[in-house]
């Protein structure tokens, strides 16, 4: 996405209108970093097959690397009607501790696990309104676990805290992030940009991401520097 600053007023009153209804064109939506990892066999196994349970299990498995769990999502890509594969990944989850899925908390989760369920939370729902299991005429709120009732924000800041020093991590939540800012309108646009760039100034070094998979999510929210001014851009 190329951005201009200089939008007549009626095209900028479009794409605001436009944004919350089709989100086709943002953070979420138009970063394929997946194609980075084609040679990876699970991210060509999960564009056959899609969402299955040999995909849940290489989501928690703790010897699949962080930016590959990332990928394995991204491959799979994002839903045009809110989605439960969120809540099915949480049923899986139950399953493996014999738990039934109210009974799950974020302390009980893995680093990989709270990464995988908030991204993939963030896919199903790209306007970030969505928990990872919604109440219904037979299910209220009260009955929803703790676990249930996240979002992909709380997820991923949670699965911050339990790898703190993952660059894979830190990045994807800052995608989440920037999806946030650039629903909450024009004016924190600038904030879009910011959100990933500033993860990219935080880890110099330890990038445990394919560079061809940053340089895909970066080509993109680069557009949107046009946004901040000389002195609220970080360089």
């Amino acid at each position: 996405m190329k951005i201009k600053q200089l939008l007549t007023p009626i095209v900028v009153g479009c794409i605001v209108t436009a944004a919350p209804v089709a989100l086709a064109d943002s953070p979420l939506t138009s970063t394929p970093f997946a194609k980075a990892y084609k040679d990876v066999d699970m991210i060509t196994y999960a564009s056959v097959y899609g969402l299955n349970d040999k995909v849940f299990q290489n989501l928690s498995n703790p010897n699949i690397t962080h930016d590959v769990r990332a990928a394995i999502i991204n491959q799979l890509g994002f839903s045009v009607e809110p989605s439960q594969r969120a809540n099915q990944y949480l049923e899986y989850i139950a399953r493996s501790r014999s738990q039934q899925p109210s009974a799950i908390t974020l302390e009980m989760l893995t680093a990989a696990e709270a990464l995988a369920l908030g991204y993939l939370l963030a896919m199903d729902d790209p306007t970030l309104e969505s928990a990872v299991a919604a109440a219904n005429r037979s299910r209220s709120s009260s009955s929803l676990g703790q676990v249930q009732r996240a979002n992909a924000l709380l997820l991923l800041d949670a699965a911050v805290v339990k790898d703190p020093e993952d660059f894979s991590i830190a990045f994807i939540r800052s995608l989440v992030r920037a999806q946030q800012s650039l629903r909450a309108g024009i004016g924190n646009w600038c904030a879009v940009y910011q959100n990933v760039f500033s993860v990219l100034k935080d880890f110099p070094r330890q990038r445990n991401m394919r560079p061809e998979a940053i340089d895909m999510v970066n080509d993109y929210i680069r557009g949107y520097r046009n946004y901040c001014n000389t002195r609220s851009i970080s360089r």
